[in-house]
């Protein structure tokens, strides 16, 4: 059992259980009328996380450890473009550290958590575009997205 590797895995997992929650935040704060594309894209994000959240547990259980359950700082805000903002801001920190959590498994000899790692990271990714072009779509102030 690596502590190491553990430590990060619990690390990321605090921060899949604060994406799920923010997430989820702004898909019932985003008005069902105005905005359906978005809120069903936050709810879709959000299981996304959760699954992400479920395969580091795993990880961290096939070594021997005992995963997180708390969550990282949650962000939340009423208005539509902050909402976004903050997500982004949420995806940049989780593809920040996952990128230094896949340099970790490399130091640590550890190719499986790296990969679960690499699988999570390409999502993360995906996410980041995903908030970016809401923000701008809701800047502009357009409805029916």
């Amino acid at each position: 059992m690596s502590q190491k590797i553990i430590d990060i895995l619990n690390e990321a997992i605090q921060s899949e259980i604060g994406a799920i929650m923010q997430y989820m935040a702004g898909h019932y704060r985003m008005p069902k009328d105005k905005h359906p594309v978005i809120r069903e894209m936050l709810e879709r994000i959000s299981v996304e996380e959760m699954k992400h959240a479920e395969s580091f547990s795993k990880r961290v259980v096939a070594l021997g450890g005992r995963e997180a359950i708390t969550p990282d700082i949650v962000h939340f805000s009423n208005d539509l473009v902050e909402i976004m903002d903050l997500n982004e801001k949420a995806e940049d920190g989780a593809i920040e550290m996952y990128q230094k959590h896949i340099k970790i498994c490399e130091q640590e000899n550890d190719p499986e958590t790296k990969a679960i790692y690499e699988d999570v990271l390409k999502d993360e990714l995906r996410h980041k575009k995903i908030f970016a072009t809401f923000k701008k779509l809701l800047e502009s102030n357009q409805e029916g997205i």
